[in-house]
């Protein structure tokens, strides 16, 4: 072999290979995986994901970041930080809350008799601390042991070239069946989120609002105040939140959503199976003290209690839970992506595997833009 070819293929050997290091991240006990390509740190209480950086693009974190400072959730002291961090039975959670969260057992509120026993928002995932299991060159294995819901919840984080892996694992420890929510709450957050820049693509059809009216609507279209784009982050100071529920386009295998600042030249995305999440649910908060978007792909759109859940089994044909059954396991898998994108790019018509590579079609053009999985 020529000594040049082998120095390549040294050289990309070098660039794949991730390291696993204990760090801080606002101040906070982290593990970060890193490569030369990406560097994704996950917060130990909470198991939050606090970034996904690619790092060639400027090190800028898409994923959302409080603008006031955060603690972990187990040293949260209702006297002391309860009226700080919101009050009510989401204080806890948003004491430590970052970027990108796991709602589990399920998604929403607690009920008033949980929220007095102690529960707070999206079970107990973001509120207990994470244990680091096996690492090795390329992956960090983290898990929760969960006591109240007696289930226990393992990722498997794996980065490869500009993609991130995360395999995930819900055991029920109980001997009773029960429902579950699961779902991934995404939030984007300034400086990659601004206001008249940003542009959001998703595989989605058919939607409802949270604030009870039935009116269905068709993506990208979502409902606020009035109607409004949901494609584009509207450039107003302030505007009331919301939150919209959509079902991922049931002729693919795979859905997506993407997010890309022109300016910044990045573009920032998730794929995953619609199988695992057969629902992606929207919202914002706009407001001179935060900007954020979610983009939560959940097995479920119904947004509160485990009664809630199992009051409707389906909406448009699809179920909107899973049983998790007595002494068992369910596992899922999603892939979060970062790519260099040119000033004048005109958002995503389509994210496909092709291969060992994701295919990230540009709208209006066709152009296809490969990300490699090395």
């Amino acid at each position: 072999m020529p000594l040049n070819r082998w120095f390549a293929i040294l050289l990309t050997a070098l660039a794949c290979r991730a390291e696993v290091k204990f760090t801080t991240f606002q101040k906070r006990d982290a593990w970060t995986l890193e490569t030369a390509h990406l560097r994704v740190t996950i917060l130990q209480s909470g198991g939050h994901i606090g970034e996904i950086v690619l790092k060639d693009a400027g090190s800028i974190n898409p994923l959302w970041i409080q603008s006031r400072p955060t603690i972990d959730p187990e040293h949260y002291d209702p006297a002391t930080h309860e009226n700080f961090y919101g009050g009510g039975a989401g204080a806890r959670l948003l004491s430590g809350l970052l970027g990108h969260n796991v709602c589990f057992p399920f998604w929403g509120n607690p009920s008033a008799s949980e929220a007095k026993a102690g529960m707070t928002f999206h079970g107990e995932t973001g509120v207990v601390r994470w244990r680091m299991g096996n690492a090795s060159m390329d992956s960090l294995i983290v898990s929760a042991e969960l006591p109240e819901s007696q289930t226990r919840f393992t990722r498997t984080l794996q980065i490869k070239g500009q993609v991130v892996a995360f395999d995930e694992t819900a055991e029920n420890t109980s001997a009773w069946d029960r429902p579950i929510g699961w779902c991934e709450h995404v939030t984007l957050g300034p400086p990659f989120l601004e206001r008249g820049a940003t542009v959001i693509d998703a595989s989605l059809t058919r939607g409802r609002s949270s604030n009870g009216s039935g009116s269905e609507f068709a993506w990208p279209e979502g409902l606020a105040e009035t109607k409004i784009d949901l494609r584009k982050v509207r450039n107003l100071e302030r505007s009331p939140g919301y939150v919209n529920h959509f079902l991922v386009d049931t002729s693919r295998e795979y859905g997506y959503f993407t997010a890309f600042h022109p300016q910044q030249g990045l573009l920032f995305g998730y794929i995953f199976p619609r199988a695992d999440f057969p629902w992606l649910n929207v919202w914002e908060a706009n407001s001179p003290e935060m900007l954020t978007r979610g983009m939560e792909f959940s097995n479920t759109p119904v947004h509160g209690t485990l009664k809630a859940l199992v009051k409707s089994s389906a909406l448009f044909d699809t179920p909107v839970y899973e049983w998790l059954d007595a002494k068992s396991k369910l596992k899922k898998r999603f892939w979060a992506f970062s790519a260099r994108v040119p000033a004048d790019y005109r958002g995503v018509a389509d994210v496909r595997w092709s291969g060992a590579k994701l295919e990230i079609v540009e709208r209006e053009t066709g152009k296809p833009l490969s990300i490699l999985l090395e």
